[in-house]
């Protein structure tokens, strides 16, 4: 398909979104839920699922041009079209590079970064890196890869419960809040992965005695797994 072509796609795709977006809407992302909304229309990404659901998926190309557009939600979309199996790590890495807001990082996370070949190995690279929303991006992709459904083996998610340990202490919201998320997943996952989670949150609350990040990460990590709703929860999954 010529790129001529496929810049038509993305700017028709683009008016739909624009179509259902509003200025309160816009409003509402930034003052109640802290989403970065200078590159944002104001659409629901509720309606951005409607949208894409009667297209052809995966498509790579029109993924792309809308990455390229620049515009929030259409970089939303592109994470619902884009094929995890051409999305390679140069190119994985601009995507993770360009994350700007908590809400991008983690639907970018859940609907593409954990559907690559080999998840957590691309988590570990990105938990090493120092920009906020990539490390965020590791982390979020664990906690996508820790849900009930997922496949992933009790062996590899203990694995990873010494990057949750070591970053625990990041300072940065944007980032702990994602530790946090990862480790309560981890421990939800099923019986025998929450007494792991629970010993991981005990280690981080030995090592950072002073450090307030990481005794809310562990801290809230311990009151959730504990809670009577949880623990019926999880006491019903294999």
């Amino acid at each position: 398909m010529s790129s001529a072509l496929i810049r038509s796609r993305a700017q028709e795709m683009l008016a739909r979104i624009k179509r259902f977006s509003s200025p309160a809407t816009k409003k509402q992302m930034r003052e109640k839920f802290g989403i970065q909304t200078e590159k944002a229309l104001g659409t629901p990404v509720t309606t951005l699922r409607l949208l894409v659901k009667g297209l052809p998926r995966p498509d790579q190309e029109l993924a792309d041009a809308l990455w390229d557009t620049g515009v929030h939600e259409a970089r939303i979309m592109a994470s619902m079209l884009a094929d995890p199996a051409q999305m390679t790590y140069p190119k994985l890495d601009e995507w993770a590079k360009e994350l700007n807001s908590w809400d991008i990082c983690d639907l970018c996370a859940g609907n593409l970064f954990s559907k690559v070949k080999n998840p957590l190995k691309l988590a570990e690279r990105w938990i090493k890196r120092e920009e906020e929303f990539v490390r965020r991006a590791g982390f979020a992709v664990i906690a996508a890869l820790a849900v009930p459904r997922a496949k992933t083996t009790e062996e590899e998610l203990i694995k990873m419960l010494p990057l949750i340990k070591n970053h625990a202490c990041d300072p940065r919201p944007m980032v702990h809040k994602a530790v946090n998320w990862a480790l309560r997943n981890i421990g939800k996952k099923n019986p025998r992965l929450t007494p792991k989670a629970l010993a991981c949150a005990a280690e981080i609350l030995d090592l950072y005695e002073d450090n307030k990040a990481a005794r809310w990460v562990a801290s809230n990590a311990v009151w959730e797994l504990k809670s009577p709703k949880i623990k019926a929860m999880v006491a019903k999954r294999k």
